[in-house]
């Protein structure tokens, strides 16, 4: 891929004809909160880009697949191995699935509890890629 350089201003650019390599294909956003309330600034955002991502699809994709994926992160919540949090997290889930939006965000996204596993987000990402 070669860039143009305009002769007067020094301006650089991609023509067109290479501008496809560019695509976007997938986007993974990660959000990571301490608590409920510091997702409430963004959700409506957020609510928006969800409906809009579904309606964007990669060729040849399964029409249920979105362009966007969400993935919420809640650090103050315990996680699923503590003994405390099993009854409320498996409760959340069970919500989840019920009504196919989570309770904490209204989002169709799933609000986990914890941070991700930055590794595991690695290689499921790797996988994906090599797979398309």
């Amino acid at each position: 891929m070669t860039n143009q350089k305009c002769p007067e201003c020094g301006h650089r650019w991609v023509p067109p004809e290479n501008s496809g390599s560019f695509k976007i294909k997938k986007v993974d956003f990660f959000w990571i909160n301490r608590d409920q309330h510091s997702f409430e600034w963004f959700l409506k955002l957020m609510t928006q880009l969800e409906i809009d991502a579904r309606e964007i699809t990669v060729a040849d994709e399964d029409p249920e697949a979105s362009f966007l994926d969400l993935h919420m992160y809640m650090t103050s919540a315990l996680h699923k191995s503590d003994v405390k949090a099993v009854g409320l997290q498996m409760a959340l889930e069970l919500m989840h699935e019920k009504s196919n939006k989570d309770v904490i965000t209204g989002l169709k996204a799933r609000t986990k509890a914890g941070r991700p596993d930055w590794k595991e987000v690695s290689l499921s990402s790797a996988k994906r890629r090599r797979e398309s």
